[in-house]
């Protein structure tokens, strides 16, 4: 007979289903997002240029990002859910669906929507954070680990929404519609390099879990 309290009970049920329930939902709204960057193409390639299958590969690059951001958060951390949670995969599928839209004849919102991904990503990162110091015992060994790569990665993610952002609200001062193919090579460049950048995130998370993590060689 199990005599835990109610609010334990509800606690571990909670934590328990996170992992699961997030990354069926991630799946689900990356297959539509996918779904409608296929039919996005399909509808629109004999016009493609040279920018716009650079934005096509960028925009799929940053679809992997988003599931790989995903993927590494909810394996990592250990945090009870709230409405936010909720919100945010609807957040990320409404700046995908943008992103896959204006891969053709809209370059300037297709770096408004990047951004504004980004931005939606910055936000939900600092919830989690919060939400998974609640849970000290789970979170502060491998929070502490993955510190310098967090920071690292905060730069570049920062470095990517202002430079979206900024490249939207000075389009047409900057002339970006006679440098498309340059702006696209850039965007997709720059979504490969913080994609990268997970590589020793995901290195540090195996030996943390394997047992192989030094804080103390770390530090030195």
């Amino acid at each position: 007979m199990d005599l835990k309290p109610a609010p334990e009970i509800i606690s571990q049920r909670l934590k328990g289903q996170l992992t699961p329930a997030y990354l069926t939902l991630t799946s689900i709204i990356q297959g539509v997002a996918l779904a409608f960057l296929a039919a996005r193409v399909e509808a629109t390639y004999a016009q493609f240029d040279t920018a716009n299958w650079l934005l096509t590969s960028a925009t799929f690059v940053g679809f992997l990002t988003l599931w790989n951001e995903y993927l590494m958060q909810v394996l990592t951390f250990v945090w009870v859910p709230t409405l936010v949670d909720s919100l945010v995969p609807f957040a990320f599928l409404a700046g995908e669906l943008f992103m896959a839209h204006f891969v053709y004849g809209g370059l300037r919102y297709w770096l408004l929507s990047l951004g504004l991904t980004f931005v939606v990503g910055t936000l939900a990162s600092i919830v989690t954070n919060r939400q998974a110091r609640n849970f000290p015992e789970e979170n502060r060994d491998v929070a502490r680990a993955l510190t310098p790569l967090n920071g690292v990665r905060a730069v570049l993610s920062a470095a990517i929404l202002v430079l979206c952002l900024a490249a939207w609200a000075l389009y047409d001062v900057l002339r970006l519609e006679q440098a498309q193919i340059v702006v696209a090579l850039v965007a997709l460049v720059a979504l490969v390099v913080f994609l990268g950048s997970s590589v020793p995130f995901w290195n540090r998370i195996l030996a943390y879990a394997r047992g192989e993590y030094n804080h103390a060689a770390d530090k030195a």
